[in-house]
């Protein structure tokens, strides 16, 4: 039977299972004829790991580096007619085919920034007497319940000190809208801090280092966007950036934590990308639309497998690291280009907003957004 796809104001309303299981493979596929991240197979705790940059580090890691993954995510399960999320899916077949690849791999349905989790984790890890090699916090959650007040705090995609204004992408009806968002107040600001900044960082490293689960030289990497001065307003100088920063300062103590056993953390700027978030953020959508069409122009585009892929096998396993002054690994260097950025600037400043696809590349943006979900051609 095919299932169409459901968008409702950019969200997808259900998921295609046989389609996750597809786009897993087609992520496998393209990293088939690469080298090896490393000969020595590594174990792998991924926090966040059953879509996006997740999901994509796990592949690249599995494949590539022969590892044992650990995933800890909070998916929607299918229940009655509803199906489940595309997270559910995409772990349910990652572990099926990772062992068929060979490979261990585990999935734990929990809250992760509850300490029970973190105790399941670890008691998980003891059981099976491995120690990690390399710890991913790619958690992208909305919603955060304090561990110890069990407070709820909501993050806010917002500006911040004055409102801004720019056009929406709706995918479904393929066309744009203006909207304007009026900047975050304080409090909105401190709970996006609260839900996307590094205080459950934190205590996952704290508590995965005093239980002593973690190897001599294990390494700790999380993802971080800075992008253009196009998305400033929004991201890097709004509520999310505030909140990244957060996590950039949380990064020092966490090297601070694993200076006894010669490990390092390690926060990567990775390239813009198709997110179940950023679709909601106004000119997130065009920008990496005409983004797209100038780095496939260039040669330089990646998918978000290769992108994580090219992270782990040069520059965290290897040696060809672009590291800037805040000691951040840009990844993101090949769409900050100078000339990438002033061809993406020119298509933009020409925008036909009648018929904007005439001007970016839609057609892989609105792609890549069906695949987050299974929606895909083969």
């Amino acid at each position: 039977m095919t299932i169409k796809p459901l968008i409702r104001n950019n969200i997808a309303l259900n998921a295609n299972p046989e389609g996750c299981r597809q786009n897993i493979l087609n992520q496998i596929e393209e990293l088939k004829d690469l080298e090896l991240i490393t000969e020595t197979p590594l174990t792998v705790l991924i926090i966040g790991g059953s879509s996006g940059y997740g999901l994509a580090s796990r592949i690249a890691l599995t494949t590539k580096a022969n590892a044992f993954t650990y995933n800890v995510s909070y998916e929607r399960e299918p229940k009655g007619k509803s199906s489940g999320s595309a997270g559910y899916y995409n772990n349910l077949y990652f572990q099926e085919i990772a062992k068929s690849m060979g490979n261990e791999a585990i999935d734990l349905n929990a809250d992760a920034f509850s300490h029970e989790t973190k105790d399941k984790v670890i008691n998980d890890f003891k059981t099976h007497n491995k120690k990690i090699d390399l710890v991913v916090y790619s958690v992208a959650s909305g919603i955060r319940i304090d561990p110890d007040t069990q407070e709820k705090y909501q993050s806010a995609l917002k500006p911040i000190g004055n409102e801004f204004s720019g056009y929406l992408v709706d995918i479904a009806k393929e066309k744009l809208e203006l909207s304007t968002l009026e900047p975050a107040t304080d409090e909105e600001i401190a709970n996006t801090v609260k839900v996307m900044g590094g205080e459950d960082y934190l205590l996952w490293a704290k508590a995965l280092q005093e239980a002593d689960v973690l190897n001599q030289d294990c390494k700790f990497v999380t993802y971080t966007y800075i992008g253009s001065e196009l998305t400033y307003p929004i991201y890097k100088d709004g509520t999310i950036g505030h909140a990244k920063r957060d996590l950039e300062k949380t990064n020092k103590e966490i090297n601070k934590i694993l200076s006894p056993l010669n490990g390092t953390a390690i926060i990567s700027a990775s390239k813009a990308v198709v997110t179940k978030a950023s679709v909601f953020i106004p000119t997130m959508g065009l920008y990496a639309s005409a983004l797209f069409k100038v780095m496939k122009e260039k040669g330089t585009h990646e998918s978000i497998v290769q992108h994580k892929y090219r992270l782990f096998k040069d520059m965290i396993y290897g040696n060809k690291a672009i590291i800037d002054e805040d000691g951040i690994y840009r990844l993101d260097h090949l769409e900050m280009d100078c000339d990438t950025q002033e061809k993406t600037k020119e298509l933009l400043a020409h925008l036909d907003v009648e018929n904007f696809q005439d001007s970016v590349d839609f057609d892989t943006f609105k792609i890549d957004f069906l695949t987050l979900n299974g929606f895909i051609d083969n």
